[in-house]
């Protein structure tokens, strides 16, 4: 019996100290994170499921895109705007796509000029960008999560 307790304090022991290993987290530096966080070609882009019938890379960004489009653009046609002024401008929208797939307008770059001549382009557009449909979030296939992302839409406005 004696031996026996012998035996499992020195067993008990050596997996002890040999075992230290097991708890040692590997050292990953910043320059490793921030490479693997660069998008690639084997990311997958939000999407919509109306393009998953494309085969074509392309095609399905032509989808996701028209859809985007249109669906700003049906709002506007519902709702236009009125100017004053003649207008021959582009503007560019930044939308935001959350890890949910879910749309929200983050900046609009454009002059001062134009926000003045359409006071309510702003509230407009945000509202146009929150009738787009739920997407497929952006995957990061090297670490298979849901990444959220950010579109730059130009736009261009023309009044007469």
């Amino acid at each position: 019996m004696k031996t026996l307790k012998i035996f499992l304090a020195v067993s008990v022991s050596i997996l002890a100290f040999s075992g230290c290993h097991f708890f040692d987290s590997p050292k990953v530096t910043s320059k490793e994170i921030k490479a693997a966080s660069v998008w690639s070609e084997k990311d997958q882009g939000p999407s919509f499921s109306d393009c998953d019938a494309f085969d074509q890379s392309i095609d399905k960004k032509n989808c996701f895109e028209a859809i985007i489009s249109n669906t700003i653009m049906d709002y506007i046609a519902e709702n236009p705007w009125e100017s004053s002024e003649y207008l021959d401008e582009e503007i560019i929208l930044y939308l935001y796509i959350d890890k949910q797939g879910l749309f929200s307008l983050q900046e609009i770059e454009s002059s001062n000029g134009i926000l003045e001549a359409i006071p309510n382009m702003e509230e407009s557009l945000e509202i146009a960008v929150s009738q787009i449909p739920q997407a497929q979030p952006a995957i990061k296939t090297n670490v298979g999560t849901f990444v959220s992302t950010t579109l730059k839409l130009p736009i261009m406005i023309s009044a007469q």
